[in-house]
């Protein structure tokens, strides 16, 4: 009859420990769902983009269609008589996500014109035969087609200019 009290007393703290662990798996349980919808209602979704540790979560912008703006005829330019290339033409493409920007672009396409014939006159063909010259002279016009939009125009992003004839004689 002493066996079967010490077994019993282990069988009840078995279970003791079984229902204690239960108990506390539960109370973590309620407290985790407590402290989730508690951030969800008051202050999880502030749209400042900070993170618990103080770091900006990057929030990717979601872009429209792109828009190509087909700056026609291609520019053709005479370069410096002493310049072994006689020559430039090229053809341009700019891009945009934002149609404003593109409306802008067609508007102001003479000054956009103008100012990029005289920076491809003053290009010298050294330069222009390398990837790094050819990407120079990229930047440049982007710069110029930027500068004419925030200045002239509306405002707003041109992504990319795209020579899409590049041609020297």
């Amino acid at each position: 009859m002493a066996e079967e009290d010490e077994d019993g007393a282990a069988e009840g703290g078995s279970n003791t420990k079984k229902l204690i662990v239960i108990i506390v798996a539960g109370v973590l349980l309620l407290v985790g769902i407590t402290v989730g919808v508690t951030l969800l209602l008051v202050g999880g979704g502030d749209d400042t983009g900070d993170t618990a540790d103080g770091t900006e979560e990057v929030v990717e912008e979601i872009r429209s269609d792109p828009v190509y703006i087909d700056l026609k005829p291609a520019f053709t330019v005479n370069l410096d008589p002493e310049d072994p290339v006689q020559f430039l033409q090229i053809s341009i493409q700019i891009l945009t996500f934002d149609s404003s920007v593109a409306e802008d672009v067609e508007k102001h396409k003479p000054l956009i014109r103008n100012n990029m014939l005289v920076l491809f006159g003053q290009q010298k063909s050294a330069d222009l035969r390398s990837v790094e010259g050819k990407q120079t002279l990229q930047q440049q016009v982007l710069d110029i087609v930027q500068s004419v939009i925030n200045e002239r125009g509306n405002g707003g992003e041109v992504d990319s200019v795209y020579f899409t004839t590049f041609v020297m004689q």
